[in-house]
């Protein structure tokens, strides 16, 4: 038998992730028997080029931290999983030291 799925009219950005999380334009859903709060799927989304992107090369401090780089870039930590999404990148261990990345212009 199949889990009930309900979809609410919750805000995820009211309580649930700030504004800069990959589910923040996602829908809240109720999921099963329990009425269990979740998100939908995300999906990926794909950066076109442009060429106000910047391009840099981890140094060894950064390594494993996105989330340093993305402060450094944007100015908050929250993107950091943009700038892994942007370099085709599926965990913080592809993020190693002397690896070329690409900073996109626009992660909004």
């Amino acid at each position: 038998m199949a889990n009930k799925i309900e979809v609410t009219n919750l805000n995820p950005i009211n309580g649930f992730v700030n504004y800069g999380s990959r589910y923040a334009g996602s829908k809240i859903i109720h999921y099963g028997n329990n009425s269990v709060l979740t998100f939908s799927t995300y999906k990926k989304i794909n950066y076109p080029i442009s060429s106000a992107d910047k391009f840099a090369v981890i140094p060894p401090g950064m390594e494993f931290r996105p989330d340093k780089v993305s402060l450094q870039t944007y100015g908050t930590v929250d993107y950091w999983w943009r700038i892994l999404e942007a370099n085709n990148m599926h965990d913080i261990l592809e993020f190693r030291t002397g690896v070329n990345i690409r900073l996109p212009a626009t992660v909004f």
